[in-house]
């Protein structure tokens, strides 16, 4: 009875053995899945980022380090584990820090070049010229409106570099309006009681248009009488 009795539980503990190690791969296989799953969903979302980006016209210059390397990572682990299942958890290489880390590391630099590049179209959209002038005619009341609006849009222009638009396309859709805006508030630039040749001069100024043929007498004195000659400086192009 006692041998039987002993028999029995040793085959419960042979069965309870073989279940917790089922247990603890079937753990292993989760672990390594979710590292599987995490790093191709990281990887498919720089993808769709990159290719926003490039069919909006806005190219962004990043290239993989070693992106051949760990697609043969990839080929040789997928040709074990085909081979031999269990493999998942006895890999040929190390997986988190030799595949899966370098894999993020990838996805967050190619983040990054993705957001400079956007951040740096978005800046050249949004080369208006120095705020000299702008200031110095924010000081004349007959302006003041105008120059309002013509801020208000230079900072609504801006702020689309402040990050990643999910849809470039629409983004670059929306700053073209905004641009588009900015060169009207300008050519609608005027005064009543302000000299026409002055309000030509400041509008082509503004764009780095003017010529010095422009700069006429009267166009000087009016600048003097309000304060405004510092404003402008002579460049040539």
């Amino acid at each position: 009875m006692l041998l039987d009795r002993a028999a029995a539980l040793a085959t419960k503990i042979n069965t309870y053995q073989k279940l917790k190690n089922t247990a603890d791969e079937a753990d292993l296989f989760g672990t390594r899945a979710k590292q599987f799953e995490s790093a191709s969903l990281l990887m498919k979302g720089l993808r769709e980022t990159l290719s926003a980006l490039a069919d909006a016209g806005v190219p962004v210059d990043f290239e993989p380090g070693d992106g051949l390397g760990y697609a043969e990572k990839a080929r040789m682990l997928r040709e074990a584990i085909k081979e031999d299942p269990a493999k998942v958890n006895d890999p040929p290489f190390d997986i988190k820090h030799a595949f899966v880390d370098r894999l993020n590391g990838i996805v967050s630099a190619g983040h990054k070049a993705a957001s400079a590049a956007w951040s740096a179209y978005v800046d050249k959209r949004a080369a208006f010229g120095a705020d000299d002038v702008l200031s110095a005619l924010g000081q004349v009341p007959q302006f003041r409106v105008s120059v309002a609006r013509i801020r208000q849009i230079r900072i609504d222009v801006a702020a689309f570099g402040a990050g990643l638009p999910a849809d470039p396309k629409g983004a670059i859709t929306s700053l073209d309006t905004l641009v588009e805006q900015h060169e009207t508030a300008w050519k609608s630039l005027a005064a009543t009681d302000i000299p026409p040749s002055v309000v030509t001069f400041i509008r082509a100024a503004a764009s780095s248009d003017a010529l010095l043929t422009a700069y006429t007498s009267e166009v000087q004195t009016w600048l003097e009488g309000h304060k405004l000659l510092d404003a402008f400086r002579i460049k040539l192009r």
